[in-house]
């Protein structure tokens, strides 16, 4: 059922009945042998043969999927002719759904490590949907690097404040005014710009606020932290500062994504531009404490 293409695993499903003449396809994409396999035992658990079914268990998995081979034919090859070429996905593509309960107690255990190596960042974009249960100081992203010449832990944070949102990059910490409401769900998305220490804060697809922080390049091979506040690298959290509620989709990408591509988002959460450079999908992150992985089901 599975090859093995120019590094890229596929599988073969059928579209329609097995006395409707429909040729097989296979089915190709940037993911892991694991991944595929994880797919297909949740498949035969199901015990479907209905498409329907099919696709969007494979878009749960982050597996892209069209149902016309002449609207998307990178995403086939027909294993009737024998086609030896695999192809890459389209630039929008089904998103790998993910989903995480914080439970609402402040602590300084509850959080979520990101172990993808992360490269230097210049522009730079950080999308999720965030629902939080507290009005308060509640972290949802913090990057650490060893210090330097001068004592700077955190290269660049978000957070959710009782005054609105807050950003930081290089050590400088802005908050800008944003009512969110707790217990509500929001699209948000933040593209930053090193160059000159902008970032623009989109909310459900709309951008609300400019922040300026501090310009310069964010260094790579630090830590990624969702979830709470690194006050030294990988640790030393505070139980203020912890944030409580749920995550859905959160990603990260090596370019600041245009609006339509966030609207889109938005708009579909089963979708997203596919060159991200991590998703919290279970094999590039640590889970610690009480987090605990809900199953997607929007998708």
């Amino acid at each position: 059922m599975f090859e093995k293409q120019c590094g890229i695993y596929c599988f073969a499903v059928e579209l329609g009945s097995r006395n409707s003449g429909s040729k097989p396809r296979r089915v190709c994409n940037h993911k892991s042998e694991a991944q595929y396999r994880r797919f297909i035992t949740h498949l035969v658990a199901m015990k479907t043969s209905f498409i329907s079914t099919i696709v969007a268990s494979m878009a749960a998995f982050g597996i892209v999927f069209s149902t016309s081979v002449e609207s998307s034919p990178e995403m086939y090859g027909e294993l009737a002719d024998g086609e030896e070429t695999a192809k890459t996905s389209a630039a929008i593509g089904a998103c790998p759904q993910t989903s995480y309960f914080f439970p609402n107690i402040e602590q300084a255990t509850n959080y979520i490590r990101v172990t993808t190596p992360i490269p230097d960042l210049n522009e730079f974009t950080v999308c999720g949907l965030v629902k939080h249960f507290t009005i308060g100081i509640d972290f949802w992203v913090s990057y650490a690097i060893m210090p330097g010449t001068i004592n700077i832990h955190n290269e660049y944070i978000i957070s959710l404040q009782l005054e609105g949102i807050e950003v930081s990059m290089n050590g400088n910490y802005v908050t800008e005014r944003l009512e969110l409401d707790t217990n509500r769900e929001y699209h948000i998305c933040v593209t930053n710009f090193a160059s000159d220490g902008r970032a623009d804060v989109y909310v459900n697809g709309q951008q609300e606020t400019v922040v300026h922080t501090t310009s310069g390049t964010i260094d790579g091979s630090g830590v990624f932290v969702i979830g709470q506040d690194q006050d030294v690298i990988g640790g030393n959290f505070v139980a203020k500062q912890s944030f409580q509620g749920t995550l859905r989709n959160v990603m990260l990408w090596r370019r600041a994504l245009q609006e339509d591509e966030i609207q889109e988002m938005y708009h579909n959460p089963c979708v997203c531009p596919q060159d991200y450079l991590f998703t919290l999908e279970r094999e590039n992150i640590e889970i610690f404490g009480g987090v605990t992985a809900v199953w997607p089901t929007e998708c």
